[in-house]
């Protein structure tokens, strides 16, 4: 899993303690090749990050996605890495910037299928706000664009060019950004 119990604790002391979910997808068979890659050395999480400005979200769009398709950028921690080191080195390769973690909002348990076998895997969501602002990607290989959209574009136009995109991982994306629109919501 990488993540030690302990540090997933430790954040909880520091950023709250999230709202828990659990969602299940079924995935075609590229995507289920993706992911299957990306559970290298027993890897079964992410750390997503919603990165604000006033009402503006930070997102990425990866190589791959389709035209309209953005989401909040997220990655793994690495084998000996704390949560928040994880988190600083994503949000720097993915989009170019520093931020100062807000609140642990939620904690998404998903089961991905495919023709009957299962693969376990656990969101972590946080809430951030940006020390810097221009968004400059630094892992060009991986991410294509990275740019400041304001939320009800996310909710509209976005989400619904990732629910008609065929892609179950997009479909989880969009389902998950819902929630944390849905948790956040409610603080207001």
């Amino acid at each position: 899993m990488f993540l030690d119990p302990e540090d997933i604790q430790q954040m909880e002391r520091l950023y709250g303690v999230p709202a828990e979910d659990c969602v299940s997808f079924e995935m075609g068979e590229r995507e289920w090749s993706l992911l299957k890659r990306s559970r290298t050395k027993g890897r079964s999480h992410d750390v997503t990050l919603y990165v604000r400005r006033g009402e503006d979200l930070a997102v990425i769009a990866k190589h791959g996605y389709p035209r309209g398709v953005y989401r909040a950028p997220s990655g793994g921690v690495h084998p000996g890495e704390t949560m928040e080191q994880g988190i600083a080195r994503e949000v720097m390769e993915e989009m170019g910037v520093e931020v100062r973690l807000e609140r642990y909002v939620l904690r998404m348990k998903v089961d991905f299928s495919r023709l009957g076998e299962k693969i376990g895997w656990t969101t972590h969501v946080f809430t951030a706000h940006p020390l810097t602002t221009e968004l400059v990607p630094r892992d060009r290989r991986e991410i294509r664009e990275a740019k400041w959209v304001p939320l009800a574009e996310l909710a509209g136009p976005i989400s619904q060019a990732m629910e008609s995109s065929g892609s179950a991982g997009l479909r989880y994306r969009g389902r998950l950004h819902r929630r944390v629109m849905e948790i956040l919501s409610e603080r207001a």
